[in-house]
């Protein structure tokens, strides 16, 4: 599907016990951070993971929960000895379960979990325990080569944790930080974590893409406090669906609208994130139907589907985008990702914005579904777009030439998205090859490379900008 790295559940051992909610299948209940999760493998199979993507060119980012352990049964009774290397009581908060999430007291002092599973949890202004956490994540990073970590549940965790644990990492890191308001959010990638996955941006894509009786200006009006509250929202991981949430189909079984969803993830700012099963049309509600096995899928894997081939054409254009950007301007810093997205066109049916400058992209959405009416004709301008350039749509392979200014008319039918650029950038791709037939007369055989000259202290930022281009989280 062209994805770049993968995200992967947490590694270290887990409870064994088979409770009310079953088994800690998901790698969330840790009982001891000192060894690797033998339901998943073995040391080796991690390192030999983590080798075999890296000879494909890819990335490792694995899940780490910092914040608490876990214990079944009633937290009342938790038997802290269980807990390695966090074996006694000294080492967590006192027992109370969160009752009031507004008040960051209670919710980074309390403990998340029920007793039915309790979460203790860790006092992370301990100084064993930040001293731990801080050798635990350098010996981890070292020992499998990891090349970025997601923080779970990273605001129940005091801020001041955070800078000493990020250096000790010294590599990408991104927070769940469950937060409607953007301001809330990224304050976690401002002197704590690297960044911070785009909630804001969920609320949104959820409520407005899949229901047309919901205007696109609400979703219009929240891109907008995002870039206004956000300070990098070039990093931030922006997705429809995850593990902790309900999936974006079992809001709506409307195959366009899923699409709409997916686009958004990929061409708004930031990293985009797609969590498996999306593109298998995999609908299930809150955990545990939103974590079904993707090998016990009764129609098998299919990737002929649908949305297994949108997720493929939005991943290769945006690829491809990526690497023209870097061959043409001759750095590993694209403007393509350094550049903020922006709103250009907006109706009660219609969201279409741009991204990037002299070569830019620009994406049109709309909510209507399927069975909606056409959307538009709408004029856009401000695209940046060259006049009497052609310009593909990289879903359909329609084309059009750019007017004056870079302007160009759009209709959007059966309630499908957008994506609109410049034929040069897709040279030397499979995608749209009709149109492309005009585009390879005018223009000569492009040959792209990257820098295979990257330090340590260079990571985070050719990661981010560059070659972590899109996630797929197993």
């Amino acid at each position: 599907m062209g994805f770049t790295a993968i995200w992967i559940s947490p590694v270290v051992q887990n409870i064994n016990e088979t409770t009310e909610y079953g088994q800690g299948y998901h790698g969330f209940w840790s009982q001891d951070i000192t060894k690797i999760n033998e339901h998943f493998g073995t040391p080796d199979d991690l390192k030999l993971l983590s080798s075999k993507l890296h000879d494909r060119g890819m990335y490792l980012m694995i899940d780490a929960v910092v914040n608490d352990m876990a214990s079944a049964g009633k937290g009342s009774t938790t038997d802290f000895s269980k807990l390695v290397p966090f074996n006694k009581k000294e080492y967590f908060h006192p027992f109370c379960f969160i009752t009031d999430y507004s008040n960051a007291t209670n919710f980074q002092n309390c403990w998340l979990g029920d007793d039915i599973v309790a979460l203790p949890d860790l006092d992370t202004e301990s100084d064993f325990v930040k001293q731990t956490w801080e050798t635990w994540v350098t010996e981890m990073v070292a020992n499998y080569s990891l090349d970025g970590l997601r923080i779970d549940a990273a605001k129940h965790v005091d801020k001041p944790f955070w800078p000493g644990f990020q250096k000790a990492a010294n590599t990408f890191t991104i927070g769940e930080v469950f937060d409607e308001l953007p301001n809330n959010a990224c304050e976690w990638a401002v002197d704590a974590l690297s960044s911070v996955l785009n909630y804001p941006a969920w609320f949104y894509i959820t409520s407005i893409l899949s229901n047309s009786t919901n205007g696109m200006g609400s979703l219009s009006y929240q891109f907008n406090q995002i870039q206004q509250d956000c300070f990098d929202t070039t990093l931030l991981g922006t997705f429809s669906e995850n593990h902790d949430v309900a999936r974006f189909g079992s809001y709506t079984s409307d195959v366009a609208q899923r699409k709409n969803a997916l686009t958004f993830s990929f061409y708004t700012d930031g990293i985009p994130v797609v969590y498996y099963g999306a593109e298998q049309g995999f609908d299930g509600g809150g955990d545990p139907q939103n974590r079904g096995a993707l090998w016990l899928n009764p129609t098998g894997y299919d990737n002929t589907s649908v949305l297994y081939q949108h997720v493929k054409t939005l991943n290769t254009a945006r690829n491809a985008i990526n690497k023209h950007m870097i061959a043409t301007n001759y750095s590993n810093w694209s403007p393509y990702w350094g550049y903020k997205s922006s709103v250009i066109y907006q109706a009660d049916d219609a969201l279409v914005f741009r991204k990037g400058n002299v070569h830019s992209v620009v994406t049109a959405l709309t909510n209507v579904g399927s069975e909606g009416k056409d959307v538009g004709p709408y004029y856009i301008g401000d695209t940046m777009f060259t006049e009497g350039n052609l310009l593909i749509e990289i879903l359909s392979c329609n084309s059009t030439v750019a007017g004056i200014d870079g302007t160009f008319t759009i209709t959007l039918k059966k309630g499908e998205p957008q994506v609109w650029v410049p034929g040069s950038l897709l040279v030397n791709t499979t995608l749209c090859p009709t149109p492309m037939k005009n585009v390879n007369k005018t223009l000569s055989a492009a040959t792209y490379s990257l820098s295979s000259h990257t330090s340590p202290s260079s990571l985070l930022a050719l990661l981010t900008a560059c070659l972590l281009s899109s996630l797929f989280f197993l």
